[in-house]
């Protein structure tokens, strides 16, 4: 089987455990057994599978495509989920997850552009496989945050107006999502320091004076100083509830941002019908400009 055989084979396992979310919300039943765990173990095993077979056997495996990118990110949200599943048991963080991954494995399928490999060397360069990994990982558990974060404001509501119905009874309690978000949201902002400082450290080996200028590079320093503002205040106990979840939230549209700055959104690679050669500051902060 092809990397895209077992790509399609990793969103059905997620379809079907996004179904199992979805119904859990409403009857209690599909919330008990093990089945949300073995479909998202499943499904996230499959599609490593489909990752390590591409890289494998393409010539062009350094994730600079749309679709390339998508992959990657998609796998990024399920390892997030995994980690509110198996640290909180939050099933049903995977009504929002779940179908994300999915619709982003589809898009991935219907986008064939290859990608190019780095300029200079870089891809050859000690850092850069720590700084993908790092960078998607970072923004996996960034999104993962967001979706508790989404949760946590839909509960508050709930309780504001009393509606104790059967979706109030499906979501966690409030202190145990405000715990998760936190420590998503700590550990991304972990790693994406180590994405930024790897990053920064190969667009200065480059030879390049003006990196810091780009729209993309600017937009990752916001977003690591908006969750340096989180960690901060977390830390020294002026920030909590929903001004924590807000303060999430904005974190996570900067990385949403972040990602439609990128190369193949530009116009010049919509007119040319090629991306363009990805300049050495593009590797700040891009979780898919190179392969693990």
């Amino acid at each position: 089987m092809g990397p895209e055989g077992f790509k399609l084979l990793a969103a059905l396992f997620y379809l079907a455990g996004a179904i199992l979310a979805l119904a859990g919300l409403r009857w209690a039943s599909a919330r008990e057994g093990p089945w949300p765990h073995v479909l998202l173990g499943l499904g996230l095993t499959v599609h490593s599978v489909s990752i390590g077979v591409h890289c494998a056997r393409s010539e062009t495996h350094f994730f600079t495509s749309l679709h390339e990118s998508l992959w990657l990110f998609s796998w990024a949200l399920a390892i997030g989920y995994l980690v509110a599943l198996l640290g909180w048991g939050m099933r049903s963080l995977g009504t929002l997850l779940l179908p994300l991954c999915v619709a982003l494995l589809v898009v991935s399928m219907l986008s064939k552009e290859p990608g190019k490999a780095p300029p200079a060397g870089l891809a050859s360069h000690p850092l850069f496989s720590v700084h993908v990994l790092s960078a998607i990982l970072g923004y996996g558990l960034f999104l993962t945050a967001c979706a508790v974060s989404l949760l946590y404001l839909l509960e508050q509501r709930l309780l504001k107006r009393k509606v104790f119905n059967a979706l109030f009874r499906a979501l966690p309690s409030l202190e145990k999502m405000e715990r998760a978000e936190t420590l998503c949201a700590w550990i991304g902002f972990v790693l994406f320091t180590v994405a930024v400082g790897t990053g920064a450290t190969m667009a200065k080996s480059s030879g390049q004076t003006a990196w810091y200028f780009e729209p993309m590079v600017i937009s990752t320093w916001i977003t690591w100083l908006v969750f340096l503002f989180l960690v901060v205040g977390r830390a020294s106990g002026r920030l909590a509830g929903r001004a924590t979840a807000r303060t999430i939230l904005i974190g996570g549209a900067l990385v949403v941002c972040t990602f439609l700055l990128r190369h193949p959104f530009r116009e010049e690679h919509k007119t040319t019908g090629r991306a363009p050669e990805p300049a050495p500051a593009a590797l700040l902060l891009n979780p898919a400009e190179g392969a693990p």
